[in-house]
């Protein structure tokens, strides 16, 4: 397994056929800083800090949320995003940037990138692409994006940074891979997994057969690490479109996040993701070695 160069945010699918407000979804932001300290969404609770002697933190206490982005040049260390919230403080480098909606994802060509709305709305949504400057400047990219999108039925719920400012793409049953030259091309669709413990996201019967690709990550060898969340699974997909199960969740637990910190893979999961959050979301992070061994870091259930 090869690092990873950029740390991801998902977000939340908000198209015509399935638009799911958020609150239906426990959080998917899953980040880890170069000193391996890892940060989450604690749904109803903020951003946790898993420090690397175990130890577990709160940085920011906020009920909603669903994503998070580590900005490791620090391009918003000292600025604030229009729709989203830095919430280290100023001019403190890694910065982590929150966001209760859209997808931001902090690259190494000084802007931010999110995901806009239908029709080139720049609020965030699910169907287009927009990149954003420190001073706030915005600007629509890829317009043949939301075109593709249309024709597959989906829109995108997860996006990730890989090699040459390239951004990756999850949908409900697609993996898109955009590059900055405008290329859009679909690695994958529909997205077949063999072994999918089916659980329909919301429990409704019209999204059943979609897997519900949420939080990603991609190594620099272009390999992909999807959240899986309505198979209960973590997916490894190849650049040519090879899908391979790697982790399978005992209900009630399901992955919503990934990252990848060196030959490691930390997976957030948390408890009913599929359902509403009376049935109980509680999170856990696990972690995937090179040598495919699975460690439990933190177990959050167990304070309940």
């Amino acid at each position: 397994m090869k690092k990873s160069l950029i740390v991801f945010i998902p977000v939340l699918l908000q198209f015509a056929l399935f638009i799911c407000p958020a609150s239906a979804h426990p959080g998917t932001g899953i980040v880890v800083d170069k000193n391996g300290n890892v940060y989450f969404i604690h749904t109803g609770v903020g951003v946790a800090k898993i420090s690397i002697d175990g130890s577990i933190s709160y940085i920011h206490k906020e009920e909603g949320g669903h994503w998070l982005c580590l900005d490791e040049q620090g391009i918003f260390a000292k600025a604030q995003p229009k729709y989203f919230k830095r919430i280290t403080p100023g001019g403190v480098i890694p910065a982590i940037i929150y966001a209760g909606g859209g997808s931001p994802i902090a690259i190494n060509d000084g802007n931010l990138y999110y995901c806009g709305g239908q029709h080139r709305d720049l609020n965030p949504g699910a169907k287009t692409l927009v990149r954003e400057t420190p001073r706030k400047q915005q600007t629509i990219l890829w317009p043949d994006l939301e075109d593709t999108l249309d024709k597959l039925g989906d829109g995108i719920t997860g996006i990730a940074a890989g090699a040459n400012g390239t951004l990756y793409l999850a949908c409900w049953n697609a993996l898109i891979k955009v590059t900055l030259e405008g290329e859009v091309k679909t690695i994958v669709h529909p997205v077949s997994v063999i072994d999918c413990d089916e659980d329909p996201a919301d429990h409704r019967e019209a999204n059943r057969g979609m897997p519900l690709l949420r939080g990603i990550a991609v190594d620099s060898g272009g390999m992909v690490y999807a959240a899986a969340t309505s198979c209960h699974c973590l997916l490894r997909i190849s650049p040519g479109g090879k899908v391979k199960t790697i982790l399978k969740s005992e209900r009630p637990w399901t992955p919503t996040g990934v990252a990848i910190y060196k030959d490691d893979i930390y997976v957030l999961e948390y408890t009913n993701a599929n359902g509403p959050a009376t049935e109980g979301w509680f999170p856990r992070v696990r972690k995937i070695d090179k040598t495919g061994k699975v460690m439990m870091v933190a177990d959050l259930s167990r304070k309940h």
